[in-house]
């Protein structure tokens, strides 16, 4: 099985339009149509484009505010099927998908699942390429996704042994290293080079289990300084200020977004190599530098909690 990462990211939104300043005007995502006949499939949606492909985001108008799904991109057909029945494996019901679904995503097969903790995930492969290029309103000179996906998502779980465990087993996902604060911890995983495209939190913190946030990884520093100025003058909430991670380590910002999760914009991540990589346990106490904000308060007040 080949997995390529963490391939898109689709929101529900009770009002889509709170989306357009902060993904285009702030982040630089392009605005587009989407895969050809998704405006029939998908009416309503926003879609916006990070490179190459038809799309990465796409903000559904619906009767909540939310995560709709993380899709995972297969290589290829075999892939494809491959990842579907070791989901199956797992005791997970999948569901393969066709007609609007699978025109509304642009791909050439698509199938849904949802985790043992509620998160709902997509497996696809053959994403519609365009011909055109990627075009930042916002001047964003572009973002890293070749060979290594979207970005990465960060779920609060009730147990992070237990999701390494299940992602392990139905896709093939690596541990890359993990933090460890008493009974509770963090754990990230990767599916490429990237140090994580998957990764988890069991402390008790606001908002309760879900999705924690999102990462997209912008070209250069310069990218995510002009993005952090952009986020204060549209008055986006930054909820971590720029720093770096421990482990990545990203150079990053987080800002809260209109469906009530956080997004980091980052540049410079860690990239295995997997030949030399060990799996480390870090204690977790702090960042490298920055950060600081409502986030990282509230992981402090759990870990002592």
């Amino acid at each position: 099985m080949e997995l390529r990462g963490l391939g898109y990211v689709g929101v529900n939104a009770t009002d889509a339009e709170a989306w357009r300043p902060l993904a285009s005007e702030v982040f630089g995502f392009q605005p587009v149509d989407g895969p050809p006949g998704a405006a029939d499939a998908a009416p309503g949606t926003q879609y916006y484009k990070l490179d190459a492909h038809s799309w990465r985001f796409a903000v559904h108008p619906g009767d909540a505010d939310g995560c709709a799904y993380a899709g995972w991109e297969l290589a290829d057909p075999a892939s494809f099927t491959e990842a579907v029945a070791s989901v199956e494996a797992c005791g997970v019901s999948v569901k393969v998908l066709d007609g609007p679904e699978r025109v509304a995503r642009g791909v050439h097969a698509l199938a849904r699942f949802e985790d043992p903790f509620g998160n709902t995930h997509e497996l696809y492969w053959g994403p519609h390429t365009d011909e055109f290029a990627f075009t930042s309103p916002a001047g964003v000179s572009g973002f890293l996704t070749e060979l290594v996906g979207m970005g990465h998502v960060l779920y609060a779980v009730p147990s992070c042994a237990e999701a390494v465990d299940f992602w392990t087993r139905a896709l093939g996902f690596k541990l890359t290293d993990q933090f460890a604060w008493g009974p509770n911890g963090a754990s990230f995983m990767r599916a490429t080079p990237r140090h994580h495209s998957i990764a988890f939190i069991d402390l008790p913190l606001p908002g309760g289990h879900g999705l924690n946030h999102f990462m997209v990884e912008a070209n250069t520093l310069e990218d995510v300084g002009l993005a952090f100025d952009r986020a204060r003058a549209h008055d986006i909430p930054i909820i971590n200020s720029l720093g770096q991670h421990y482990n990545d380590p990203m150079f990053s910002f987080y800002v809260v977004s209109p469906g009530g999760f956080n997004i980091e914009f980052g540049w410079k991540g860690l990239m295995v190599d997997e030949d030399t990589w060990t799996v480390r346990t870090y204690s977790g106490r702090g960042e490298l530098w920055g950060h600081t904000g409502e986030f990282m308060e509230s992981i402090a007040d759990a870990k002592v909690g």
